[in-house]
């Protein structure tokens, strides 16, 4: 009897050592630690235009990615336009909650982003189940806002996804390498995001594994000064606005003073 169960025992050990190193484990771990994310800081300087991040892995050969950069959720108050008489205006406010401020995926197939399974953890379809409308807003108006709202955040730039924008490179050991450049917009605000990185298995669409790294976005110069004074020192904010309002004034006064005396 001892002999039976210690004959099972090392049938079960051998099989975990199997698994411990089978290729694909090695191809998971070796994704995430290899997930290098450039810059990982973003500065918003005077002449700030947006930023690309330079994002690379290495994941198994038969499997698929998405990368994706992920605001924190805010709040925002949104107008509801209307016809009254006739006239567009605005009929009542809309309260969104659950809405990330930022949201920028990109995939190594396109199908992956344009049609993800039920089961996925990435993309449209997730974010929109978080997104929350109250206020003057029916039950069945809701669907059609969930697709105004991504319309107006993909127009300002802050969603946006990128179907089979990731790189593919084959390597030797079975593995392959993803490299993308994702652009940010130039409206993103400081706080802190996440870069996420998702390992898809290919036939199934089904998560393998995931890894995210936080992402900082911080004013610097001019910028940084403008806002300290305008949350710290309000007072002093207000007299140079109006103080820098007036000289603006004189120069362009000035500047069409004198144009326009050169016209005679």
């Amino acid at each position: 009897m001892k002999s039976f169960f210690r004959r099972k025992f090392y049938l079960i050990l051998d099989i975990l050592i199997i698994l411990a190193v089978a290729p694909g484990s090695q191809g998971i771990s070796l994704a995430e630690s290899l997930f290098t994310v450039q810059p990982s800081q973003i500065e918003i300087g005077a002449f700030f235009n947006g930023e690309s991040l330079s994002v690379q892995a290495e994941i198994p050969s038969s499997a698929q990615a998405v990368i994706e950069i992920i605001g924190q959720n805010s709040e925002e108050r949104l107008m509801k336009k209307g016809r009254r008489g006739g006239l567009w205006m605005n009929v009542g406010e809309i309260h969104v909650t659950g809405a990330p401020s930022l949201y920028i995926a990109a995939s190594t197939e396109p199908q992956i982003l344009e049609d993800p399974p039920e089961s996925a953890s990435w993309g449209y379809p997730v974010v929109t189940k978080e997104i929350k409308f109250s206020g003057q807003v029916s039950e069945n108006e809701k669907e059609k806002l969930i697709q105004d709202f991504l319309k107006l955040k993909e127009h300002y730039g802050v969603y946006k996804i990128l179907p089979a924008h990731i790189k593919n490179t084959k390597l030797a050991d079975g593995h392959k390498k993803i490299d993308a450049v994702i652009p940010t917009p130039s409206s993103i605000k400081p706080g802190t995001y996440k870069v996420c990185l998702t390992i898809i298995d290919q036939p199934e669409k089904q998560k393998i594994a995931k890894k995210c790294q936080d992402l900082k976005v911080v004013m610097v110069g001019f910028p940084a000064i403008l806002a300290t004074l305008a949350y710290q020192h309000s007072a002093l904010y207000g007299i140079m606005a109006v103080i820098i309002a007036i000289i603006t004034g004189f120069a362009v006064g000035y500047v069409f003073k004198k144009g326009g005396g050169g016209g005679h």
